[in-house]
C-alpha cells in the first residue's frame, strides 16, 4: 500500500460527479461501485503479516517465460481486460483471440504511438477487432499510455513491468505481480474502464495499493523511498526524476544501503546524468548487460515492494498513464530482492 495517508473512496464519486464527461458506461459504473465497496479508508502503517488474499505472486522474466500470462488469459471464464503499451507477441495475441472465440468478453486498450515504434500495435488492433474483441486506441489525454495491466474475470490482476512482446516475455529482466486482493482488482478494473470510456477524471483511485500516473504515483513512490530504514534495492530501466534522485541520495546519506541496477546500454542521457549524481551521493549503481533491464521495481527493507510500469522519470510519474502496485508482502519482496541482488552482483559500475 502506498505510504501516504489514504483519501476516502467517496472522493472518487465527487470527482466523477463534477466531471463534464458523458455518462459513464455500465461497466465503468459497476467497476467503480466494486472499487468503492472494496476499499476502506486506512493509514499506511505496515499490516502485521500478509493474509492469503493480500499476498501477491511474483513472476520473474525471462526465467518464467510467457506461460504465466498465457495461462491467465486461457484460464478466463468470463472476461479479459487488458491495457498495454505494446502487444506484438503472437502467442499472447492468439490466446486473446481464442478467448473471444470461446465466448469470453475481451477488451483491449492499445497505445497508438509507442515511442520509437509507431504503428507497432496496428496488427494486434486489426486482428483483435476482426475476432470480435472490444479494442480501442488509448486516450490522447496522456502523453503515452505506458500501462501493462491485465484483469481476468474481475478476480485477478496482473500488474507488469513487461510489454507483451517476445523480448518482454522471453529475454528482458521483467517482473509480474499477480494480485487477487478484491480492492486491488477492483481498482485495476476501474482504471481500464475509465480509460476505455476516456473519462476525464483527475483520479480513478486514491489510497489503495494500486497506484496510477499521473494521479497518485509521485507521492506514493517518493513516500515509499522515504520510508526505508535499512535498505533500498531498485531495478529500473530509466531513472532521472530530480525528486527521486534526491530521495535516493538522502536515504544513502542517512545510512540506508541503496543499490540501483540499470541497463548497461541504451540509457537516456538524462538517466546517465542522474546515475553520476547517485554514485557521487553514495548510491551503489550497477549496470547489467544481460538480461536487458526493462524492469521497474523497488524493494524496501526486504518487506515492501513496488512493481509496475512506472519508471522513476518525470514523464512516467506526471504525464503518462501508468499503473503499479505497492504492497507489504515479505515473501514477494524477498523474492524480488534476491533477483535484484543477483543482477547487481553480475553488473558493473556504469
Amino acid at each position: 500500500m502506498p505510504p501516504t495517508r489514504a483519501t476516502p473512496p467517496l472522493l472518487l464519486l465527487g470527482i466523477l460527479s463534477r466531471s463534464p464527461s458523458p455518462s459513464l458506461s455500465p461497466s465503468l459504473s459497476l467497476s467503480l461501485s466494486l472499487l468503492l465497496s472494496a476499499c476502506a479508508p486506512s493509514g499506511f502503517e505496515r499490516d502485521p503479516g500478509t493474509s492469503a488474499t493480500d499476498a501477491i505472486t511474483v513472476r520473474v522474466e525471462p526465467d518464467d517465460g510467457p506461460q504465466p500470462i498465457i495461462d491467465l488469459i486461457r484460464g478466463a471464464r468470463r472476461s479479459v481486460a487488458l491495457e498495454i503499451y505494446l502487444l506484438t507477441d503472437g502467442d499472447v495475441l492468439a490466446a486473446l483471440v481464442d478467448a473471444r472465440a470461446a465466448g469470453r468478453q475481451v477488451s483491449v486498450i492499445l497505445e497508438p504511438h509507442p515511442f520509437g515504434a509507431d504503428g507497432a500495435n496496428r496488427a494486434a488492433y486489426d486482428r483483435l477487432g476482426a475476432a470480435g474483441a472490444e479494442v480501442t486506441w488509448a486516450s490522447a489525454r496522456f502523453a503515452l499510455t505506458h500501462t501493462k495491466l491485465l484483469v481476468v474475470d474481475g478476480r485477478q490482476a496482473a500488474i507488469m513491468t513487461s510489454n507483451l512482446t517476445h523480448a518482454g516475455l522471453n529475454s528482458n529482466r521483467e517482473y509480474l505481480a499477480v494480485d487477487q486482493r478484491p480492492a486491488d482488482v477492483a481498482a485495476a478494473q476501474a482504471i481500464i474502464d475509465a480509460d476505455r470510456a476516456d473519462a476525464p477524471t483527475r483520479a480513478v483511485i486514491s489510497g489503495g495499493r494500486v497506484i496510477a500516473s499521473p494521479d497518485t504515483t509521485r507521492p506514493a513512490l517518493l513516500s515509499l523511498l522515504a520510508a526505508a530504514r535499512q535498505q533500498i534495492e531498485l531495478e529500473m530501466e530509466e531513472l532521472s526524476d530530480l525528486a527521486a534522485v534526491d530521495a535516493l541520495i538522502a536515504a544513502a546519506t542517512s545510512g540506508v544501503a541503496v543499490t540501483a541496477v540499470v541497463p548497461a546500454s541504451d540509457r537516456s542521457s538524462a538517466t546517465d546524468g542522474a546515475l553520476a549524481q547517485l554514485v557521487a551521493g553514495g548510491v551503489r549503481v550497477r549496470a547489467l548487460a544481460a538480461p536487458v533491464v526493462h524492469a521497474k521495481t523497488i524493494v524496501i527493507d526486504r518487506r515492501r515492494l513496488y512493481i509496475g510500469s512506472i519508471n522513476l522519470t518525470t514523464a512516467s510519474m506526471d504525464r503518462n498513464r501508468e499503473v503499479g502496485l505497492i504492497a507489504d508482502d515479505r515473501a514477494a519482496a524477498e523474492r524480488v530482492s534476491e533477483v535484484v541482488a543477483q543482477d547487481a552482483a553480475a553488473g558493473a559500475p556504469p
